[in-house]
């Protein structure tokens, strides 16, 4: 018998998942980057994405005003959203006992979280963690039980160094959430899924699954929250299915 059939290639279990998700993603055939052109001339350096700047937009006098707002009920998120059409793959993620699932098309990757490798930003808000290195970017990352729990749920959240274990990437990797664990992958058909009707508040929660026990979050509006550098409104125990209240 020859050495490579009796040492054939192992993957580490704790990577095993991550493996098989990014197969999936392959076969999605949605690239996270894509690699430009090799230059002609000096281009200008890449920008790092950091957080949003919370300061008031300031219009000069001699400038157009903004347009008014759009009012809140004309940017209601669609329910269900564009990509909940047919069957959804969909990961299992948990934030302090808390599960979430993020549709396979809106998901970019997984890293595991390592301290240290997330640069922490001074005067930040407390659920924006810092810059994490990502396939040669530097990528924010976020709290994600800071940003959806409730409130009494918030009360007894241990601190994030002693519960993080990976980061999830959305928004074509320019976002990474992070939780405590990612669990197996499920497919759901749109009828089991508990899709919400009115979606002016947690525009990021696009409905509950019961049999799952999880709610699913629409990462773009989750991605256009954090844009803002503005909260949404967190789970309500309405929000959490049974099981989990």
């Amino acid at each position: 018998m020859s050495d490579r059939r009796r040492h054939p290639p192992l993957v580490e279990q704790k990577d095993a998942l991550g493996v098989y998700i990014e197969a999936l993603l392959r076969e999605e055939a949605q690239p996270d980057w894509v690699e430009p052109e090799p230059p002609t001339a000096l281009a200008e350096p890449t920008p790092v994405l950091a957080p949003p700047v919370l300061a008031p937009l300031i219009v000069p006098e001699t400038e157009q005003p903004p347009a008014a707002p759009i009012p809140a009920a004309k940017v209601q998120e669609d329910a269900p959203p564009a990509w909940a059409e047919g069957s959804i793959q969909a990961l299992l993620f948990k934030v302090a006992g808390l599960t979430l699932a993020v549709p396979l098309v809106e998901l970019s990757g997984i890293q595991p979280w390592e301290k240290g490798a997330v640069t922490p930003i001074p005067g930040r808000i407390s659920w924006y963690l810092g810059l994490m290195q990502y396939r040669e970017h530097s990528v924010p990352v976020v709290d994600t039980a800071e940003l959806v729990l409730p409130a009494d749920r918030l009360a007894a959240l241990v601190p994030a160094e002693e519960r993080l274990g990976r980061v999830v990437f959305i928004d074509d990797g320019r976002w990474g959430l992070a939780c405590d664990e990612v669990a197996e992958v499920i497919t759901l058909e749109p009828e089991q899924v508990r899709w919400r009707s009115n979606r002016t508040k947690r525009r990021w929660l696009a409905g509950t699954v019961i049999e799952q026990m999880c709610a699913i979050i629409d990462p773009p509006a989750f991605a256009r929250m954090l844009a803002t550098g503005l909260e949404d409104d967190p789970l309500d125990e309405g929000d959490i299915p049974q099981e989990q209240a």
